[in-house]
């Protein structure tokens, strides 16, 4: 079973449990009035339908390369974990102003046993899919599900944030509590949503996702290297391309580089993992 066939897997089983906790949340957030409920549903709501533009685009980066894509199609997983980030903003920004106006307009809430009942269930299933979520992407090393996970465990906190402003409710009866829990979703949200955007964003730009350092230090244990003068790395630590500049013996043959070449991939890959491509350039040592 291919990488991205797992990857989906995960997607799909994520998919189920979203949607059905967002469902919960919502019917229970517009029964009791809760504006904070009905925020995390939605924003478990969101949870599900990023899962579905991760499924569509784990599904482009599993293309083969072609003429316009000649280094594969793996960036659409990083613009699918951008837009990810975006959407949570988005729905932080609705939250905020849904907040200010329970403030200076608050609303009788109808709180009951069913409603502790239900979002304790959906945190222990925030819980669960978050640690599945969150060891499948580590095995994998996926990027996709990585800014996925993180989107699914900020649900964990929000979710934890709103039954403890409900049980307040319920003891004092001050409303307001409602709102300004609905606030500490929408920032819990808006870090969530950051992080993401700042990790793919890194990538966007092509900044180097190993060090010249930690490179050079794998190349120069091939004995048929005599220096490693340049090393460059672009793209994630799921998929790199590394760019590599040695300095080989001056009576080595084409064949011999070929065989270097095979060394120096492999044990990239036996220290890194998943290496999408290594481009070795050769320069003769001075006799």
């Amino acid at each position: 079973m291919t990488t991205s066939t797992q990857v989906k897997q995960v997607l799909l089983i994520t998919l189920f449990f979203n949607f059905a906790v967002a469902f919960g949340k919502i019917i229970v957030g517009l029964m009791s009035g809760a504006l904070s409920i009905t925020a995390d549903g939605f924003h478990s709501l969101i949870d599900g339908s990023s899962n579905v533009m991760a499924l569509i685009a784990n599904k482009i980066a599993s293309r083969p390369p072609d003429d316009d894509h000649p280094n594969g199609h793996r960036r659409y997983e990083t613009l699918a974990a951008l837009l990810i980030g975006v959407f949570l903003l988005l729905v932080a920004w609705e939250i905020i102003t849904g907040a200010i106006d329970r403030l200076m307009n608050p609303t009788e809430l109808v709180i009951s046993p069913l409603t502790f009942v239900v979002m304790a269930i959906t945190l222990m299933i925030n819980v669960g899919v978050s640690r599945y979520e969150r060891r499948e992407a580590k095995r994998l090393n996926s990027e996709l599900l990585y800014a996925d996970a993180a989107n699914t465990s900020a649900d964990v906190f929000v979710t934890l944030s709103v039954i403890i402003s409900m049980s307040l409710i319920s003891l004092t009866g001050w409303l307001w509590i409602d709102a300004v829990s609905a606030l500490i979703v929408v920032g819990l949200i808006g870090r969530a949503g950051m992080s993401i955007m700042r990790q793919t964003g890194r990538v966007l730009v092509d900044t180097a996702p190993y060090t010249p350092e930690e490179l050079m230090q794998i190349v120069e244990t091939i004995p048929q290297v005599v220096d490693v003068v340049r090393v460059r790395s672009r793209g994630t630590t799921d998929c790199a391309d590394i760019d590599i500049d040695i300095t080989l013996p001056a009576e080595m043959t084409i064949a011999d580089s070929a065989g270097i070449i095979s060394s120096i991939r492999q044990k990239l890959c036996e220290q890194l993992g998943d290496v999408n491509e290594v481009e070795v350039h050769f320069m003769p040592a001075s006799k």
